[in-house]
Order: structure tokens, then C-alpha cells, then sequence
């Protein structure tokens, strides 16, 4: 039965009016929990670069995640709460390569700190908000969808986020180190980039990620890079060589440097194996390498699967830390 107009009209009313209820909701359980970072510097010598940033109170304890490029350079920290008390804050840790930082403020300040989601059962499709400080606008709060998840892009320091989540949210310098959150008021992600010369494509760090490495911060001032040391390009094998020489696999990551003294140039990886898998993670990136080796952690004993010529091997390596600052797989 066909519904009449009215009826119709009447239910998408409803529709918008939960859906606006629901972002209001999240907007007051998250807001209170958000921050304005206000830095100060000196660029040769004189006193007056200063810089606008958002953060996410992330306990009691008076801890503040944001982005690493937020605090970078700066020699003075100043944190704002949505009421207004602010105070001083000073750096626990930061990391470059992951792009967030862990600053201390008075436990004063930490009345309601955020709830944390579950950012690896995010869908494409769902609605989450983001709350920050876009050009100084204090608390603005913006909707949109994930419009992506597992994407990689490259940074102004030539290195690469991996596994970010892609929204429609609006995001705008300002915003960076704030949440990304869903309508039941969890945060998912801390924004930390926008593609310039874009409209509604904005990137942020998965939740599981950024309390991983705010962990390892708190714990030693820094992060932890695992590697394997191997560098590679992500490659498809064309389907008619996949059934003339009856492969395995056909697509991996073929790997065009082991690096010696490597913990892959240990266990034998060599130039041109194709890893296909890593632990239980299908490997089509570089960025899908250094995601497994963060999960799987420093020490671990992970399986990794390659294809040698027309043969399928699986080959043990031990992960360790990188000794370098670039983030090699």
C-alpha cells in the first residue's frame, strides 16, 4: 500500500528529527571532553609564532591526546576547557611518525574525560561527528559519514599515516587533535588531517591506535616502530599468469629491498618474494605491514606468508625495533 504524501513526509520528519537528536546527544556526552590548545613559539628569536589545536581529555589523570604537529616547536602550552578554566600543560611524549602527542594538565581540569569506541568496528556509511576549534571557532561541531576506512597518506615529513579513517565531517586547521566520535558519544578517532584543495575529505586516527601509542608515551616518552626491513611495491598479478603457472596468489607486496642486518634479511626474505600475508592479515601495502607489526608488537614471532616463484612459503621472523626514524615496514 502506497502511503500518502503527508504520511510520507511525516515519517522522514521523524527520521531527521532522531537522527538530530541523536548528534546533540553526542554533542553534549563529547564536548565537555574536547579542549583548545593555544601554543606559542619564537621564530628567530623573537617571541610571537603562535598556533591553534584541539585535544581530547583521555582520562582523570589529566592527560590530553592530540597531534604531534599541534605541539610541534612550540616552547608554551596553553589548554582551554569548554567553560573556560585553562591552565598550562606540558609534553609527556610526542611522535612525529604517528602523528600524536600526550600533554599533562592539572587533574583539576580532568572532570570528564572522553569515552573511548571501538574504531575497528567502524562501517562505512556511519555517522560520526567531529568537535574542535576550526580558524578559532571554539567548539564547532560538524557531521558526516566514515567515508573510508584503511587509508594511507602521505605526510609534510615524507613519512606515511597508515589505516586513518576517511570522513565527510568537515575538518579545518583547528580541528586538528580533536575527536572524531559516534552519535553515542564515543570518540573513534583523533583528526589530524584534511587534502587541501578538497571539500568533505578529512582523515583521522583510529582510536585503537591512538590509545596504543598514548600508552607507550605515557609509559616512556615515546612510541614503539616495529619493523621487518623490508621496502616493496604493492603489485596484482595479471589473472591469465595466475592460471598459466597455476600461482598460489596473485596479489601481495613484492619486495624490492631487504634491508641487511634486517629481521627479514635474518629469517631470508629476499628481493622479489611477494609477501601475501602477514600474522593473519592479507598484505596489498606497505601500510598493511606496518599495521600487522603494531598489533602483533615488539618480539612477537609473526608468519609471514610469500610467494617465491611459483611456490608459497611461510617464513618465521621475529619482529623487532626500528632502529630508524623513517618508518620503514
Amino acid at each position: 500500500m502506497v502511503h500518502p504524501p503527508e504520511q510520507a513526509d511525516g515519517q522522514a520528519d521523524l527520521t531527521l528529527d532522531t537522527l538530530s537528536q541523536s548528534i546533540s546527544r553526542a554533542a553534549d556526552l563529547v564536548g565537555p571532553s574536547v579542549v583548545q590548545i593555544t601554543t606559542s613559539g619564537r621564530l628567530r628569536g623573537w617571541r610571537g609564532r603562535e598556533g591553534l589545536g584541539s585535544g581530547i581529555l583521555m582520562d582523570s589523570g589529566g592527560h590530553v591526546l592530540t597531534n604531534a604537529h599541534v605541539v610541534q616547536g612550540a616552547d608554551e602550552l596553553m589548554v582551554t576547557l569548554p567553560e573556560g578554566r585553562r591552565s598550562g600543560a606540558r609534553v609527556v611524549g610526542a611522535d612525529g611518525l604517528y602523528d600524536l602527542a600526550l600533554l599533562s594538565v592539572p587533574t583539576s581540569l580532568a572532570r570528564h574525560p572522553a569515552r573511548f569506541g571501538e574504531s575497528d568496528r567502524l562501517r562505512v556509511g556511519q555517522v560520526v561527528i567531529a568537535i574542535g576549534n576550526p580558524h578559532g571557532l571554539s567548539w564547532t561541531v560538524t557531521m558526516g559519514v566514515v567515508s573510508a576506512v584503511d587509508r594511507t597518506i602521505a605526510t609534510p615529513n615524507g613519512a606515511a599515516l597508515d589505516g586513518l579513517l576517511q570522513t565527510d565531517a568537515a575538518i579545518n586547521p583547528g580541528n586538528s587533535g580533536g575527536p572524531l566520535a559516534t552519535p553515542d558519544g564515543r570518540v573513534v578517532g583523533v583528526t589530524t588531517a584534511m587534502l587541501m584543495g578538497a571539500q568533505g575529505i578529512g582523515f583521522a586516527i583510529p582510536s585503537a591506535t591512538a590509545l596504543r601509542v598514548a600508552e607507550q608515551l605515557l609509559a616512556t616518552g615515546r612510541a614503539v616502530h616495529p619493523w621487518l626491513g623490508v621496502i616493496g611495491t604493492p603489485e596484482i598479478i595479471d589473472e591469465r599468469w595466475v592460471k598459466a603457472f597455476d600461482l598460489p596468489a596473485s596479489r601481495g607486496l613484492v619486495v624490492t629491498e631487504v634491508i641487511p642486518g634486517s629481521p627479514a634479511h635474518r629469517a631470508g626474505i629476499r628481493t622479489f618474494d611477494m609477501i601475501v600475508r602477514l600474522g593473519a592479515r592479507p598484505v596489498k601495502s606497505q601500510g598493511d605491514i606496518r599495521q600487522e607489526l603494531a598489533s602483533a608488537g615488539v618480539g612477537a614471532l609473526v608468519d609471514t606468508v610469500v610467494l617465491r616463484g611459483t611456490r608459497l612459503l611461510s617464513i618465521p621472523v621475529r619482529v623487532e625495533e626500528s632502529p630508524r626514524t623513517a618508518r620503514l615496514a
